[in-house]
């Protein structure tokens, strides 16, 4: 037999995302055995099969707070039988957290005077990273979630996502750019603006040019300008974003939009399909409050991450998602001032040079949720959409698996491309010196076979074609010796 919360789901017919590890009575075992996506449980512990409460208090005690189920759940149990266990154990924290999550979620109230004694968190702070901390005074209990009750991703504490990392890396690019000369500070900034502003048009497959490019690049540089977001400001962004005053939005979309695999036909062309619009306004308001959270109160990069894909994942405009997703990262890192001040992370383009990493990070959510729509094909282009899923799958869905890959993604970034960077204008600023004394060349042609050879390592044949007649005689030979040079 199932137990906790697979056995929950099975009973009352849910469609569950975020059941990572299952419970299962087991007679071959006498104590409860964790293995990686299974608890094995000895028979005299598991709740009775018709135990609804007994599986409930099971899950939270030895699962964790999953509120995609508990959601789904709670509203079909009757107050009688919330009513009997607290009035049985009314110290009980898991019959507290049940409790108040039954009113939260039904908008019903229990009969309970103010509980006593110490506060009990949602969720247990070395299963989950936390948000910012309030207090429930009827129940005592400690919500702690990253995003409001109505909109609360989750992420668990798993290999490749430490504390201790994730500090390490932020005060790594702090001495990084710290070391680096003020002559050449400046240029590797302007370069991680362009770097950065580049790579996410090129991850939608778009061209980073003209006025397009400088205002996403203006946004980077005036982050400050949109701390507070809401409904308006996000419309604004879009606007600077996306170039067609067609495609320019003035509220959240109204209508139901989806996400395209190109190599696809008919309806297998349909690779994920947003919540329904009018679900929309309610999702976006509680993402919202995640947004706008007190960045000295949640892990910066989780908060990132939850923040940059739940907004994809909602994908409230229909054009210019994918890049503002992309804003948004750097718009989390500033609020919470991990990042130098009017700096940016070419974050953008560690996820270009891995694309795919970057897809399946996307389609750890959006691959499953597919699977929850009915779409039909009415003709060429046009489908019908029906959910038969679930609204808890976009409010509660979890978000480990972004985090790790925005980490990895942030880690490489100041690992090797912001040093490659700067090694390059180090590189560039020596040889156009010993270049520049010895040889007289227009100073475009000069940057440009500098900037051409630090990049190949060599000077091409195509080049030393192109440019022979209007460079001195043994000026490839003296810049290839320079290369060459440490």
């Amino acid at each position: 037999m199932q137990c906790g919360y697979s056995h929950l789901a099975e009973k009352f017919g849910l469609t569950v995302l975020t059941l990572f590890c299952t419970a299962q009575a087991s007679s071959s075992v006498s104590k409860l055995i964790r293995t990686e996506n299974q608890i094995l449980v000895p028979s005299r512990m598991a709740p009775q099969e018709d135990d609804v409460f007994g599986h409930l208090s099971f899950a939270v005690k030895h699962e964790g707070t999953n509120l995609e189920v508990l959601s789904q759940v709670l509203p079909k149990i009757e107050a009688e039988v919330l009513q009997k266990a607290v009035d049985a154990a009314p110290g009980s924290a898991i019959a507290r957290k049940l409790a108040w999550l039954w009113e939260e979620f039904t908008g019903r109230r229990l009969r309970y005077e103010q509980a006593a004694g110490a506060y009990c968190p949602l969720f247990d702070p070395k299963l989950y990273f936390t948000g910012p901390e309030v207090q429930i005074p009827r129940w005592r209990v400690l919500y702690n979630g990253l995003g409001p009750i109505s909109y609360c991703p989750v992420v668990r504490r798993a290999p490749g996502l430490s504390e201790e990392d994730i500090r390490a890396t932020f005060k790594q690019l702090h001495e990084q750019m710290a070391s680096v000369p003020s002559t050449l500070l400046q240029r590797a900034v302007e370069w991680a603006y362009l770097s950065e502003t580049r790579s996410s048009f090129e991850i939608e497959r778009e061209p980073a040019s003209g006025s397009k490019a400088q205002r996403f690049m203006n946004l980077l540089k005036n982050l400050e300008l949109f701390e507070k977001l809401d409904e308006d400001k996000l419309c604004d962004i879009q606007n600077r974003i996306v170039s067609s005053p067609f495609a320019q939005a003035v509220t959240y979309r109204t209508e139901q939009n989806w996400l395209a695999n190109s190599g696809a036909f008919g309806v297998r062309r349909v690779a994920y399909i947003p919540p329904p619009a009018d679900m929309l306004d309610d999702l976006m308001e509680g993402w919202l409050v995640l947004a706008n959270a007190d960045g000295s109160k949640i892990n910066p990069l989780v908060a990132a991450a939850v923040t940059s894909f739940g907004f994809v994942y909602l994908h409230p405009f229909l054009d210019g998602n994918g890049r503002l997703s992309r804003f948004l990262v750097h718009h989390q890192l500033n609020k919470a001032k991990v990042l130098p001040e009017k700096h940016v992370v070419p974050v953008s383009a560690a996820m270009l040079k891995h694309e795919q990493s970057y897809l399946q990070a996307l389609e750890a959510f959006s691959g499953a949720v597919r699977d929850l729509w009915d779409v039909v094909q009415i003709d060429q282009g046009n489908f019908d959409f029906q959910f038969k899923g679930s609204g808890a799958v976009y409010r509660y869905w979890d978000a480990t698996e972004q985090s790790k890959f925005l980490f990895a993604m942030i880690r490489e970034a100041v690992d090797t491309f912001l040093p490659q960077e700067i090694n390059f204008l180090k590189q560039y600023d020596r040889i156009y010196r010993a270049m520049n004394d010895r040889f007289d060349v227009v100073q475009k042609d000069l940057d440009l076979l500098v900037a051409a050879g630090i990049s190949a390592g060599r000077i091409s044949q195509n080049l030393k074609k192109k440019y022979h007649y209007r460079v001195p005689e043994g000026f490839f030979e003296a810049l290839e010796s320079e290369l060459s040079a440490q």
